[in-house]
């Protein structure tokens, strides 16, 4: 993936993601639609009219080939997100004092367990479910390569004194970087696919 296509994806996930942030946050407040040109690239095949399916329709067996072709690539780039993170997470534990890491250390555990969860569930995807999982890893995104967004969320989260956010600042901007370096070098299916790939079985048989 090259410099100026990440930066594409990365201009329209800001104004999607950027939107969401703002409603949990701010909830009356508006943000700005994404550039037109911009949008229309990444926006799903409109619907057409009269209640027929679009023309577009998912292709499932497509899809789970795809993920099954692009599985060692998309576990190996799943792989190194997960130790970009679990370092940020061991540098960022050693800032916090005890009732923060008792914060931190239960919040970590609700992830965990909505993401055992989401994984056991063995309900079949409709097709919203899944272009909603090939959208989210792109919105994921914005909160790995923004440091200030991320730092404020933290603050809030865990009373951060100054201190404190000074070096979670340093500490997100290295893991930014390591971040971009990583997407730099990943082709864009395998990002789109990494949220689908643990789900292939549900992925395979139409929602009822």
């Amino acid at each position: 993936m090259t410099q100026r296509v990440f930066v594409s994806i990365l201009t329209v996930v800001v104004f999607l993601a950027g939107y969401g942030a703002r409603v949990w946050i701010e909830p009356r407040q508006s943000v700005p639609p994404a550039p037109t040109a911009l949008a229309q690239e990444y926006a799903h095949p409109a619907k057409s009219g009269g209640g027929k399916k679009s023309e577009q329709q998912l292709d499932r067996a497509k899809l789970v080939a795809e993920i099954q072709k692009l599985r060692p690539q998309i576990e190996a780039y799943t792989a190194q997100v997960e130790e970009i993170n679990a370092e940020f997470d061991r540098e960022f534990v050693l800032l916090l004092n005890h009732e923060q890491r008792e914060k931190f250390a239960a919040n970590k555990k609700k992830w965990a367990d909505r993401d055992a969860k989401r994984l056991a569930d063995r309900a079949p995807l409709s097709d919203e479910d899944i272009l909603r999982a090939k959208e989210r890893p792109l919105t994921w995104i914005y909160w790995q390569v923004t440091v200030t967004p991320m730092l404020e969320l933290l603050t809030k989260d865990y009373k951060l004194d100054a201190a404190q956010q000074t070096n979670a600042r340093a500490l997100l901007a290295l893991r930014r970087n390591k971040f971009i370096a990583l997407v730099d070098s990943t082709p864009h299916p395998n990002i789109r696919l990494s949220r689908l790939a643990p789900l292939i079985e549900r992925v395979a048989a139409p929602a009822k």
